[in-house]
């Protein structure tokens, strides 16, 4: 029977106090549907990117939005690892209802890895084969996992422990949990990291923890991706997760507070203006500018997003048709001003 072994730490409950704060500012912040798809989108694109990054693909975060905003068809195995991850992720709420098996974690993988496996036999089915975790360079082994056959029986009394536990401990923990076990298990010949990330989002979205599918953690993991493997490698000799979920909930509580600052921004912003209209990122970063600085130029709105001035013109215009802004000067002295 699976019953894992942690300490309430007042780091962890500090965390958690914090989570459940910022979580119910970002809940009962209003913004209109623009930049609530927005923020979904963002969401999306850098999970993508820095999940699979984790692990080694080298497109750049700009490549993937690309790829993923023009709905472009993969040409190679890098751009379909991401494509894979983003069509998982967007369609996340297919894989469960409010329980768990291993069809779920099955299927889940089975889309993640469709077409990038060698063995495509391998896509959605447990491994049948000793795996050694280790850098091929220097041929230092980091990790052994389970034996294979151990893997099945392993994997249900994860799922039985998760199904029986929600009610007990709060959902935050519940997914470090689970990610972690997941990584220690090594159910798969490969796909294990991007699987283990994305069950662990499934149990904060099924708990309504992922605050409207806004925020992602996997730019947290990959902004030190060493921090990372040491937090995963802590538990690996006594089996004490603490350190781990402490690592976890810091993760999580970073995620969401800067969800919450972009939410706060953005429903201020909605209650300054009339609700019909409709901006732009851009458009709203302008405005945002203009509120910090009072009166700018073109230049600084070129140098802030890293656009041309025709681009930058064109968001001036925009801006001055829905009356919002107005210029004051002409020629090179001309500068913005909020109406």
């Amino acid at each position: 029977m699976f019953e894992p072994k942690f300490t309430y730490t007042n780091k962890i409950v500090n965390y958690i106090a914090k989570i459940a704060s910022a979580k119910e500012v970002i809940s009962n912040a209003k913004i209109i549907p623009l930049y609530d798809t927005q923020l979904k989108q963002d969401a999306l694109i850098k999970s993508s990117h820095y999940s699979t990054s984790i692990e080694g693909n080298p497109l750049k975060l700009d490549e993937v939005k690309t790829l993923i905003m023009n709905n472009q068809k993969a040409t190679t195995k890098a751009e379909k690892e991401v494509l894979n991850y983003f069509n998982v992720l967007n369609n996340l709420d297919i894989y469960s209802d409010k329980t768990i098996t291993k069809n779920t974690i099955l299927s889940l993988h089975k889309d993640l890895t469709k077409d990038l496996l060698r063995d495509q036999e391998y896509e959605g089915k447990y491994r049948d084969t000793s795996v050694i975790i280790g850098n091929v360079h220097t041929k230092k082994i980091n990790y052994i996992p389970p034996d294979a056959y151990k893997v099945p029986y392993l994997v249900d009394e994860l799922l039985d422990w998760l199904n029986n536990c929600t009610t007990e401990l709060y959902p935050v923990i519940v997914a470090g949990i689970l990610h972690y076990e997941l990584v220690c298990i090594h159910p798969f010949i490969d796909g294990n990291g991007r699987t283990s990330r994305l069950m662990a989002t499934l149990i904060l979205s099924i708990n309504e923890f992922n605050i409207d599918n806004y925020f992602t953690l996997d730019e947290y993991y990959n902004q030190d991706r060493q921090a990372y493997v040491d937090a995963l490698k802590s538990a690996d000799k006594n089996q004490d997760l603490t350190f781990w979920l402490e690592y976890f909930c810091q993760g999580v509580l970073y995620s969401i507070e800067k969800v919450k600052k972009e939410v706060l921004t953005l429903a201020q912003i909605t209650s300054k203006y009339d609700n019909t209209i409709e901006l732009t990122p851009n458009e709203i970063s302008v405005l945002t500018l203009l509120e910090e600085k009072k009166h700018i130029k073109n230049k600084d709105i070129q140098n802030m997003l890293n656009i041309s001035p025709q681009a930058s013109y064109k968001i001036i215009r925009k801006l001055k048709d829905k009356k919002l802004i107005k210029n004051i000067g002409k020629g090179r002295s001309t500068e913005y001003i909020l109406k």
